[in-house]
């Protein structure tokens, strides 16, 4: 087995856990957390759970991005981001790039303050925003799975 069966192994591995993660949130967790009779703790509870995920999936992400790199530089397939039938590439980088961003630039310096939310009696409606959210990123990121993998497999060339 060489190097570059490891890496996308690696990186496909590293995608399924992560994205599984995304829809387990988005799914399960957060339309049971809305659903549920705790009101009062429903957005400390999901903060609870999604900070331990956070950390999960920010060590995922950065494998996702280090594997896809070395898989572009082993191939030597650069060009590739300057011809649209690779465009299933950009839309890759493009969604590993909000999540870098999301995960970590925008949670841990723009929404750290969960606390505050709750005690001020908004969980309820910023939780229906989070799910929003949560919604429409991981329909992008499904999509672009769907289109990699066609993508990867010739169907756009």
């Amino acid at each position: 087995m060489n190097e570059l069966t490891i890496a996308r192994a690696i990186h496909i591995l590293s995608i399924v856990i992560w994205m599984g993660g995304v829809a387990f949130v988005t799914l399960v967790l957060i339309p049971t957390i809305r659903r549920s009779s705790f009101m009062s703790d429903e957005f400390y509870l999901f903060n609870l759970i999604e900070n331990r995920f956070a950390s999960i999936a920010r060590t995922l992400v950065l494998i996702a991005g280090l594997s896809g790199f070395y898989m572009i530089h082993q191939l030597n397939a650069w060009n590739r981001f300057w011809e649209i039938r690779y465009f299933w590439m950009h839309t890759m980088v493009l969604i590993w790039l909000m999540f870098v961003l999301a995960l970590f630039l925008i949670e841990p310096f723009f929404i750290k303050d969960h606390g505050r939310i709750v005690k001020d009696g908004h969980n309820f409606v910023n939780l229906q925003k989070t799910q929003l959210v949560h919604s429409i990123i991981l329909t992008l990121s499904l999509i672009t799975i769907f289109i990699s993998v066609l993508g990867a497999h010739g169907v756009f060339t």
